[in-house]
């Protein structure tokens, strides 16, 4: 896949986002939920095509990277905010940079991703991916005023050097991961194993072992970084979980067993009214729990085990929190399960429209919520 057929296909989705809003402006109501509206409703109105990218916890990054930390943001990972900060200096619109800097991040991860698919897969495997990706029903959070562009950016490089055999590179861009999100210290035991995939288990000495892999104990030190701060802040190293317990999503700091979970959404779509707008949210998450433990199992079977295991942690650990509240948007950082679905749609042409017409018809329903303030992922 070309650098132009990836720019053309950028181009559209982002002036899709636009023309979705637009839209949608002209029969869904605001709402006026104060806080969690893009800097507040007053400035929201401002500027609703630009502040909507930053509703709900893109105001906790506007204000960690305007303010510093302030209760309960300890959730929020600090090296997204910490850029917008630096860049605020001189641009006096964080919600401009953090649109900026997340558009940016995902355009590159989008170029690097189909660098990386093409080392094991046709190119018309690249190409749905990408496709699919943009046209995920959440995929607009990639330019919105959260981590996802930014972190897969990280991922998808330390992968990619990973397989080209630059193991401090990889280590370095693994330890950006985990500085931006939790999600990005599960490149650690993934990149342990994709390094004994590549050797064979062949001509290994322990030296040779420790010199490729010690780079990757900049992965975890990163996380360990951020906790000494928040030892030293809040008294507490592991306050960026604990805190999950104030956002009043019924997160359980107890392991939930993920069938217990299924069967619990099972009794919210049986007793949650059709009319509450919240309804189709939990539809979504549904949804993308399904589809996306199953793409999960299927990927151990068709990619590399390195792949699968990321994908494992990744999408198996919100799970065990009780709920799938936010999945939809924190699948988007699980680009193997996304090359299992390109791979599926570039073998199955009616497997792809089907795949296609409900992501489209799901991707203007939940932007248009999101941008006017309701929940969404």
């Amino acid at each position: 896949m070309t650098f132009k057929a990836i720019l053309k296909y950028y181009l559209i989705w982002q002036v899709l986002i636009l023309a979705v809003v637009i839209i949608a402006s002209g029969f869904l109501p605001v709402r006026e939920s104060g806080t969690y509206l893009g800097g507040g409703v007053t400035e929201y109105h401002r500027d609703p095509l630009l502040n909507f990218r930053s509703n709900f916890d893109g105001v906790h990054f506007i204000l960690i990277a305007t303010h510093g930390y302030n209760f309960g943001q300890q959730a929020f990972f600090p090296l997204y905010p910490k850029l917008i900060s630096w860049v605020f200096t001189y641009v006096r619109s964080p919600v401009l940079i953090g649109v900026v800097i997340s558009s940016f991040s995902f355009f590159l991860a989008l170029i690097f991703l189909v660098r990386l698919i093409e080392m094991d897969y046709p190119r018309q495997v690249s190409r749905w991916t990408v496709l699919l990706l943009l046209f995920f029903p959440t995929s607009f959070f990639f330019s919105s005023v959260y981590t996802e562009g930014l972190c897969l950016l990280w991922i998808v490089l330390s992968f990619y050097t990973a397989r080209r055999g630059k193991w401090l590179l990889a280590g370095i861009f693994g330890a950006l991961a985990a500085y931006t999100r939790l999600v990005g210290v599960f490149l650690f035991p993934a990149l342990i194993i994709e390094y004994f995939w590549q050797s064979g288990m062949q001509n290994l000495t322990f030296g040779r072992i420790l010199t490729r892999l010690l780079p990757l104990l900049l992965i975890p030190l990163s996380l360990g970084i951020y906790m000494f701060y928040l030892y030293k802040t809040t008294g507490d190293a592991l306050a960026f979980y604990h805190v999950q317990t104030a956002f009043n999503q019924s997160r359980s700091l107890r392991i939930v067993l993920p069938y217990q979970v299924i069967w619990r959404y099972l009794k919210m779509i049986t007793t949650v009214s059709t009319n509450d707008f919240l309804y189709l949210t939990i539809w979504l998450e549904f949804i993308v729990g399904i589809v996306f433990i199953t793409l999960t199992v299927f990927s151990l079977f068709r990619q590399r085990l390195s792949y699968s295991v990321f994908s494992l942690f990744a999408l198996f650990l919100p799970t065990l929190t009780g709920n799938f509240v936010s999945l939809p948007r924190y699948v988007l950082v699980c680009f193997p399960l996304f090359i299992v679905l390109g791979d599926f749609a570039a073998g199955f042409p009616r497997l792809r429209y089907l795949l296609f017409s409900l992501s489209g018809m799901a991707f203007f329903i939940y932007l248009s919520l999101f941008a006017f303030g309701y929940w969404v992922a």
